[in-house]
């Protein structure tokens, strides 16, 4: 609105003085300036007509008719009350939009990147890893990443893609270059009759599933939390639970790559196949990801049963739990007999929302109230902590309480007994069921910053094949506590296990047929806010727990990584080593035709970082 006033009244002002036109590709405090000028050479040009005949000094003229004259002394007056009342409502009104363009061309970004250093510091969700990139990227759409990939390629730069820095092994950062697609968060289609979305890669996955809500579809599957963006939970493999249900990078249908050597190029089953099948799970290292079409399913609510069981009766049930369930997830708890069971089932709705039967099934409502399922954990907070009230942990959910508990003496084995017994008391007190949205009802509380490793192994090539007894999912996972136990390790809970069916993405850990079942298991520390705390905890979960699984469990039960979770660490001895995770990579995956594919888009290798060069390093 200023704007537009100030230059209205710059262009009247340069028409009603003709003898000094104004123009308008100057600045406006120019054309201020000029616009005064002229009224004052007006003014002083009728003076000096009257004296000598001659305007401005310059060849005879006829004099100003008394009409200018006046005009020019009313504009000597008002210009300048003008002027201060602009100014006065400029800095009163900012512009809604700005006059000159805020932001750069990507090429000038790039330019400017060169010349000063970022200072700007990225950090993961887990505080794990961080890395002060010089140079920091935040492209608003496609053709922008195409620049700043281009640059990059041009000057043999590295340029790492990130997403929302979820994974706890920094997989996306880079010292040298790298790229958020934050601003890239876009709903582009949603196609109801093929049941398909496609959005921008920068797009959060809660941000989705909002967004298909009115369309009445929602993703197949979800992971523990929405906070990550569509790029990197395709891009890193990510998955839910179900063992009929694939991981969430085989819900892919198309995908446009912004490439260093080839631009941009769109993948699909129809379209470079071979290709479409590893870049699924690309980890950033074939292209950007820029955007991404996935399949979608009917939104629907989840009937969700949670209980605690023993040991026994996980092992007696567990083929059953499999094959009846969409949903399944178990939590096992460090030296006790209690496992956690989290089964959901979709409610068989009909078209006018009941269900089938006309009557909405029985939900058994849980009848401790959060006070006393709370109660063994806050007993045992007050009790250790002798200034603690128990108005101070009034407030802290039961993951809150369970993180304050661990970090009074996270590394101390007995202590971290006691806080997994009143855990499983918690749990134990909270059984019951819940019914909600598939989005909803997924999700869960995952606790606070932590260190995790989670692995992957193959269970049977179907439901059908999972053994009644010695199931190689529940060997796991008794051979995994047992060795605990053996070491002494401080393990706190959950030791979480889920499943999926088999990945038709080359590099997903769960690569094989569709009808596979396949195992995800994932240690885990918590991490306190001392720093000196967080080194101790991080030695004693690279040096003493991860190799528990990285040793003989890896190799007797063929797991792999999950791509978000691999460190590589020498402090987990040999087995974490980087010739034994290319060893182990090279066993699983098609690492030469990955490589040879990374070679002609991203010959110079700019896309990569010190990690993926450390996991799979090319020729």
């Amino acid at each position: 609105m200023v704007a537009l006033l100030r230059q209205t009244f710059v262009r009247a002002a340069g028409i009603l003085l003709r003898d000094s036109p104004v123009t308008t590709h100057q600045p406006h405090v120019a054309k201020f300036s000029q616009a005064t000028e002229a009224v004052r050479n007006i003014i002083q040009g009728s003076h000096a007509g009257k004296s000598s005949g001659h305007r401005f000094g310059g060849s005879p003229a006829t004099p100003p008719s008394k009409f200018r004259i006046i005009l020019a002394r009313v504009l000597q007056i008002g210009l300048p009350i003008s002027g201060i009342s602009c100014l006065v409502y400029a800095f009163t009104h900012p512009d809604s939009e700005p006059l000159v363009p805020t932001r750069m061309p990507p090429q000038l970004q790039y330019l400017a990147a060169q010349q000063v250093d970022n200072e700007q510091v990225i950090t993961n969700w887990s505080g794990t890893h961080q890395a002060q990139p010089r140079r920091l990227f935040m492209p608003e759409s496609e053709a922008e990443v195409e620049v700043f990939v281009r640059a990059a390629h041009d000057a043999g730069q590295k340029l790492r893609v990130m997403g929302s820095g979820i994974s706890p092994n920094g997989l996306g950062l880079s010292e040298e270059g790298m790229l958020g697609m934050a601003l890239m968060d876009k709903i582009v289609d949603v196609n109801t009759e093929k049941m398909q979305v496609t959005v921008q890669a920068g797009c959060r996955v809660q941000q989705v599933a909002d967004a298909l809500k009115p369309y009445g579809l929602t993703l197949q599957n979800y992971a523990s939390i929405r906070d990550q963006q569509i790029g990197g939970f395709v891009q890193v493999g990510a998955h839910g639970t179900g063992a009929t249900l694939p991981p969430v990078d085989d819900q892919v249908v198309a995908m446009r790559l912004v490439t260093p050597a080839m631009g941009v190029i769109t993948l699909s089953k129809q379209d470079e196949p071979e290709l479409f099948s590893l870049a699924k799970v690309g980890l950033g290292a074939l292209g950007v990801l820029s955007q991404v079409t996935l399949r979608c399913v009917p939104r629907h609510q989840l009937l969700e049963t949670t209980s605690t069981a023993t040991v026994a009766e996980v092992k007696k049930n567990h083929k059953r739990w499999l094959q009846e369930n969409l949903h399944l997830r178990y939590m096992w708890i460090p030296y006790t007999d209690t496992v956690v069971v989290v089964r959901s089932n979709p409610l068989q709705a009909t078209s006018n929302g009941s269900s089938k039967g006309g009557h909405a099934p029985a939900v058994t409502q849980n009848t401790s109230s959060q006070e006393d399922r709370l109660k063994p954990l806050r007993d045992l907070y007050v009790s250790r902590t002798s200034a603690a009230t128990p108005s101070e942990v009034q407030g802290l959910s039961a993951t809150q309480l369970r993180d304050e508990l661990l970090a009074l003496n996270p590394l101390n084995k007995e202590w971290v007994v006691k806080v997994n017994l009143a855990e499983a008391e918690y749990w134990r007190l909270s059984s019951g069921q819940r019914v909600g949205y598939s989005d909803e009802i997924l999700g869960f509380d995952c606790g606070g910053q932590q260190l995790v490793l989670e692995t992957c192994f193959p269970v049977a090539n179907s439901l059908a094949e999972v053994p009644e007894s010695k199931s190689r999912d529940i060997e796991y996972m008794e051979n995994l506590l047992a060795d605990i136990k053996r070491a002494g390790v401080p393990a706190p809970s959950p030791i979480e296990q889920r499943w999926t069916s088999g990945s038709s993405s080359a590099m997903s850990p769960a690569a094989g047929p569709p009808g596979g079942v396949y195992s995800w298991v994932g240690i885990i520390a918590y991490l306190p806010q001392s720093p000196e705390e967080r080194e101790k905890i991080t030695d004693m979960f690279r040096s003493k727990y991860s190799p528990l699984v990285q040793g003989r469990l890896m190799s007797k039960y063929g797991a792999v990584w999950h791509w978000a979770k691999l460190e590589v660490d020498e402090r987990g001895g040999a087995a974490s080593s980087s010739a034994a995770v290319q060893k182990r990579l090279a066993a699983r995956f098609p690492v030469k035709e990955f490589n040879s594919y990374r070679s002609l888009l991203d010959p110079k290798n700019v896309l990569a970082n010190e990690w993926l060069d450390k996991v799979l390093p090319r020729a």
